[in-house]
């Protein structure tokens, strides 16, 4: 990488911290300076305005846990060990404040219909993500013609930012790890419901459509 490349790098880093510490308000060009230890006006040499910053910065944070969900979940054998990678991704997005980020940006781009346009852009191929997921799930169970995969994906995608809203709200973390422990059961019985490995109709949870083998 080099040095401009290495120096935008740094300030989308630096917006992604803020946005998730300080959130959308305070997430000035001057608090993502301090944040990064640069001088404010550096920021202006690699993007045009603060927007394009954020714009930047989801995809920045985007591309980077998308690369790390298809590579923790194509090696998931089955649904007990697919809610496990997802359980353990979860918590990996609360830690490098990747969730805490977005969902500021999601709160941000009310006031900016370009800031909008590009979190939907985000939200919509996290929504795909999630039903490649979801056929995977359910292929070759009698599950797969009764859920509609889009419309799931949506709700998750729903209950994953609603699930960080309640968080702010009450700085309660166990919330999360409390709902991924209550979904083990289902888990399991999924995992009944699919044919064995070797087995005619078996899916196998392999790297899904678009994803790398």
């Amino acid at each position: 990488m080099n040095r401009k490349a290495e120096a935008r790098d740094r300030i989308l880093r630096a917006a992604v911290d803020t946005l998730a510490t300080q959130g959308f308000a305070a997430a000035t060009a001057r608090a993502i300076a301090v944040t990064g230890g640069f001088a404010p006006g550096v920021i202006y040499y690699h993007f045009e305005d603060l927007e394009d910053v954020f714009l930047a910065a989801m995809r920045y944070t985007s591309d980077r846990r998308m690369e790390r969900y298809v590579e923790r979940t194509a090696p998931a054998a089955d649904p007990p060990a697919m809610l496990q990678a997802l359980r353990e991704l979860y918590a990996e997005d609360v830690a490098t404040g990747h969730i805490a980020a977005v969902q500021e940006l999601t709160v941000g781009a009310r006031s900016s219909e370009r800031l909008a346009a590009g979190v939907r852009a985000e939200i919509e191929r996290w929504e795909e993500y999630a039903e490649t997921l979801l056929r995977r799930l359910t292929a070759g169970t009698p599950l797969a013609e009764l859920i509609p995969a889009r419309a799931a994906a949506t709700a998750v995608m729903a209950f994953y930012l609603g699930l960080e809203m309640l968080t702010h709200l009450d700085g309660d973390r166990a919330r999360g790890e409390a709902l991924f422990a209550a979904a083990e059961p289902l888990a399991a019985l999924l995992g009944a419901l699919l044919p064995g490995p070797g087995a005619p109709g078996f899916p196998g949870f392999g790297p899904g459509p678009g994803e790398p083998a």
